[in-house]
């Protein structure tokens, strides 16, 4: 099979392009999973700092204090804990799948759980802007990552299995 793209530069076949984009979900779901750990014991550890600027715009400790940092009195770090968790449990469970085929349930499930942060972003976005009228540099990271998480998810999708070995 020749995996050269034309002048002699390499590039990769499904199978190193599914198991790049598997580690990619593994690595960004392992990133949000600390931030929002960090986020969560911040919420209840007063003696951790807040590493995040005060500004007129960025304002973390606003953010994380606001009413819109809880869901049914339950700090939203620890929502992110929980989703973060499943995220990495998904996309270890899709990691190990390639290898024998990934089951389409599982696919179905992980764009399922990638559509479910994407729409959690949208709201605390909405609540970030249009209610406290700040954002927070760590919330906006778990943003991206849930972002990038969704776009690795799609574009991951249609890859085959591994071909059997011989």
């Amino acid at each position: 099979t020749d995996t050269s793209g034309g002048e002699g530069a390499p590039h990769q076949g499904p199978v190193m392009q599914r198991r790049s984009y598997d580690r990619l979900r593994v690595l960004l779901s392992v990133a949000g999973l600390l931030i929002a750990a960090y986020l969560t014991l911040l919420h209840y550890d007063s003696s951790v700092p807040l590493v995040c600027t005060a500004g007129t715009f960025v304002n973390c400790e606003q953010v994380l204090t606001s009413a819109s940092a809880f869901v049914a009195g339950i700090p939203v770090a620890v929502l992110g804990v929980v989703w973060f968790a499943v995220a990495v449990a998904l996309a270890a469970l899709s990691s190990r799948g390639r290898r024998h085929g990934e089951p389409v349930w599982l696919r179905a499930v992980g764009l399922a759980w990638v559509l479910i942060g994407t729409a959690s972003v949208l709201w605390l976005v909405y609540q970030e802007f249009g209610v406290v009228g700040k954002i927070c540099a760590w919330c906006t990271a778990v943003h991206v990552i849930i972002l990038a998480l969704l776009v690795v998810q799609v574009r991951s999708d249609p890859l085959p299995a591994d071909p059997p070995a011989p």
